[in-house]
């Protein structure tokens, strides 16, 4: 809108609420023709997503010569990594009950994504948020001052298209996935993230020659700091982006690097929850923000990442526990 980005929720009764296509391929037995064919269909029914219009769940029942397949489409805006999990195991409940012909009981909601997001505008302005809103404002401040662009290949003058991206795709063995999923947290009690970090942030010690570098990072969202409300079970975006000063310390040593990493990691309040609460919502986030536009810009009002690091973690780990492959 010309007041900037509004979401609202449709009333069930107001359109279409999903689609689904079935698609009949049984009757294409070569394997390339019929992976082109399901691939082109796909395509089709995410292409066809329109934001504006809805519906935001699109899916394609695909019979097949060796058996039914189900692609779900739902545009991010309404889902997120939780999300997905949570209607994983409600599929697989549901299709297990089915397969046992018995009544579809699936387990009972939890808060909506509209209850929680009037409650969170409620907090953001409760003394709660105090002690948040002052590091966030501190911290901001730092990183403004410490702040390195990164080196480029062209001038900012140019914009970016998407013809200047590309993906690079790098893939660890089985045995080293192993040892960094079960066995490299044992010697300094880390978590994947800060390991990965650690190996991020001497990459960009070495390419720019500083120790500290501004990255973004993402939570799930969902952290219990609003009492009384539950949204274990609720499928939304909830995601939060965040950004830190990573820094991997003057030391050398490996093992000093990943314990800075650890250390300046764990005193983030609430996994970063509150920086976009603080930005958006809070006065000292809005009065920043208006300062810039009366400054027409000429003092950057937030530190900007140039670099976003996500790690998703074992999407896969449900999985085997039920008949979903």
């Amino acid at each position: 809108t010309e007041q900037g980005y509004e979401a609202w929720n449709r009333g069930v009764q107001e359109g279409e609420l999903y689609h689904l296509d079935v698609v009949d391929f049984t009757n294409l037995t070569d394997e390339a023709m019929l992976s082109a064919a399901m691939e082109a269909k796909a395509s089709e029914i995410q292409s066809s997503i329109q934001l504006h219009e809805g519906p935001l769940l699109k899916a394609g029942l695909f019979h097949c010569a060796d058996g039914d397949h189900l692609l779900m489409v739902i545009h991010h805006l309404v889902v997120d990594g939780v999300s997905w999990r949570i209607l994983f195991e409600d599929l697989a409940v549901a299709y297990e009950q089915a397969i046992r012909e018995e009544t579809l009981q699936l387990p009972d909601k939890t808060d909506s994504f509209r209850s929680w997001s009037q409650k969170l505008s409620v907090y953001a302005n409760s003394a709660a948020m105090d002690s948040e809103y002052a590091y966030w404002k501190q911290w901001n401040a730092a990183a403004l001052a410490d702040q390195v662009r990164l080196p480029e290949d062209q001038a900012e003058a140019e914009p970016f298209t998407w013809a200047d991206t590309d993906t690079v795709v790098f893939q660890l063995t089985e045995e080293e996935t192993e040892k960094l999923l079960k066995q490299a947290h044992r010697a300094y009690n880390t978590e994947v993230n800060d390991l990965l970090l650690t190996a991020l942030g001497m990459m960009l010690y070495t390419w720019t020659g500083h120790e500290r570098s501004l990255i973004n990072l993402e939570g799930h969202g969902r952290e219990n700091i609003l009492p009384d409300t539950d949204i274990s079970r609720t499928v939304g975006w909830f995601t939060s982006p965040y950004p830190v000063l990573l820094d991997i310390g003057r030391g050398h040593a490996l093992s000093d690097r990943i314990k800075q990493v650890k250390e300046s990691l764990r005193q983030i309040p609430n996994k970063g929850m509150g920086y976009g609460i603080w930005r958006y919502w809070s006065e000292s986030g809005q009065a920043i923000q208006q300062a810039d536009v009366l400054n027409l810009g000429q003092h950057q009002a937030f530190a900007e990442p140039q670099v976003s690091f996500n790690y998703l973690g074992q999407l896969d780990q449900d999985l085997p526990n039920s008949d979903i492959r």
